[in-house]
């Protein structure tokens, strides 16, 4: 009624009609625009299994991982040997690190070498017994008893390796899954899926140019005989898929996703179709029971 009575006042105050229904929808038309193309946060699951992965740490307490008494510490700008006293041993990595994963099936072994390029920088300190280790700038860390290990991790990473001669190591299979919220409220949905093919190559960034690497946060499980488990979490932009050094991919949210997933896309676009649904009936019976004027009444 309110609308009605502010349409009809438009009238009176000399607005033509057309003016009036294409103000309407030129609004219902922008209102449905913003929701649609506003900036929505969007959470990047990659779950993959690789034999390789390379992570650059970042800044945490996250990066701390368990070093079984059998595994071997080797620090080449160190005199000699570290060795791992007591039941539990840590390895502290320092920000700035990169830490390379990976597997050697033929050996059945695995290795994550540290390394710290900055001047003067260290990839952690070894903590057992109590002690604490500094490390080198350079330091392999040799898996070779079977066992199950975790190693959680936060920073940025790139899953798999191209394929080219020499490379012994790869990504084996995987997905990528984006979660984007809805507009209004704290709803999350699908809103891409991505599989990822054996050899594939993935980073994920904050920019379409590829320059801004996204933190992460994840961990890696590793099993005997099995490639490793990497699962990583993240607010970005878009995932970076090279497959078999082509140009490859961007994996990235669509549109098109929102129309049939995001609650409040899904109403306006109902909430519009039926109000042009009355409309055109509404017309239709006013065509059909209009009471046609005889020619006294079009006579002036």
């Amino acid at each position: 009624m309110i609308v009605a009575r502010r349409l009809r006042h438009l009238m009176q105050c000399g607005w033509p009609r057309r003016l009036i229904i294409l103000s309407i929808v030129t609004v219902m038309i922008s209102l449905l625009a913003y929701v649609m193309f506003a900036e929505r946060v969007n959470i990047y699951t990659v779950s993959a299994k690789t034999d390789i992965l390379k992570v650059t740490i970042a800044e945490n307490g996250i990066n701390q991982w368990e070093i079984p008494q059998h595994a071997e510490i080797i620090d080449f700008f160190a005199a000699e040997q570290i060795p791992l006293e007591g039941s539990e041993s840590y390895i502290h990595v320092a920000a700035g690190t990169v830490a390379t994963m990976t597997i050697d099936h033929n050996k059945e072994r695995l290795v994550i070498t540290l390394e710290n390029n900055s001047e003067g920088g260290s990839v952690g300190e070894v903590e057992s017994n109590f002690n604490y280790t500094p490390l080198g700038q350079y330091v392999d860390i040799v898996f070779t008893q079977p066992q199950q290990l975790i190693f959680p991790f936060r920073g940025s990473m790139i899953l798999g390796d191209d394929v080219a001669a020499g490379v012994d190591a790869v990504l084996r299979e995987g997905s990528i899954r984006i979660i984007e919220q809805e507009l209004l409220g704290d709803v999350r949905y699908i809103s891409g899926e991505f599989q990822l093919d054996e050899g594939d190559r993935v980073t994920l960034h904050n920019d379409f140019e590829y320059q801004q690497d996204v933190v992460l946060r994840g961990f890696v499980r590793y099993e005997p005989g099995e490639p490793m488990a990497v699962t990583a979490h993240g607010e970005t932009t878009v995932a970076r898929v090279e497959r078999m050094g082509s140009t490859g991919y961007d994996a990235k949210t669509s549109m098109w996703k929102r129309f049939a997933n995001d609650p409040v896309v899904i109403a306006m676009t109902s909430l519009y179709a039926v109000m042009f649904l009355i409309l055109e009936m509404m017309v239709l019976l006013r065509s059909i029971f209009a009471v046609p004027r005889t020619e006294e009444q079009q006579s002036p």
